[in-house]
């Protein structure tokens, strides 16, 4: 993984490393401290990482080993299971986001509303969707792509959403500065 693949990474994981640290460490500023050593060893080590998948696994063991360190260095009493191996956040709200999308997909013109109810709503395939619809392959899948881009800007103008480094929404907010479509 490059550094800069890492960057957007790091900024998903901050504050649930940060809320992970200052349950253990008890102290605001100090757990800002340590999530910033981490942030350096993190990315001054990246190129030491074998396997990507387990980037989380790796940076919460990073995270873990410098909460250890502060321990040793200011002599405080603590057990190393009361430092979990891995503790990200299952914060997936994905499923709960989804009831905005079907009113949101009505708002779209009718050919691309089809196209994506049918593909993303009733999980036909795009092969299946083109039989139905009577069109290509080619032209079915163009079709799903511009409906999903244009979805997309709609969620954009009435939603601010975090996602995770997989893609599965973390966090979502409704913009009030801007008008609402959902």
């Amino acid at each position: 993984m490059k550094k800069e693949e890492l960057i957007p990474v790091w900024q998903e994981l901050n504050e649930q490393l940060y809320r992970f640290v200052d349950s253990k460490i008890k102290d605001k500023e100090l757990s800002k401290d340590i999530i910033q050593d981490v942030f350096v060893k993190v990315f001054s080590n990246i190129g030491n990482l074998k396997n990507q998948d387990k980037l989380i696994s790796w940076i919460y063991q990073i995270t873990r080993n410098e909460i250890v360190t502060y321990f040793r260095k200011n002599k405080i009493q603590f057990s190393k299971d009361e430092i979990p191996e891995h503790q990200p956040e299952d914060k997936n709200l994905t499923s709960e986001f989804s009831i905005c999308i079907e009113p949101m997909i009505d708002l779209l013109p009718e050919k691309y509303k089809e196209a994506l109810l049918l593909s993303e709503i009733k999980n036909i395939s795009q092969k299946e969707l083109a039989e139905q619809l009577g069109i290509s392959y080619s032209a079915a899948k163009s079709r799903v792509q511009r409906g999903r881009v244009m979805l997309k800007d709609l969620l954009m103008q009435c939603c601010e959403i975090s996602t995770d480094p997989y893609g599965n929404i973390t966090d979502y907010d409704l913009l009030v500065n801007k008008p609402r479509k959902c």
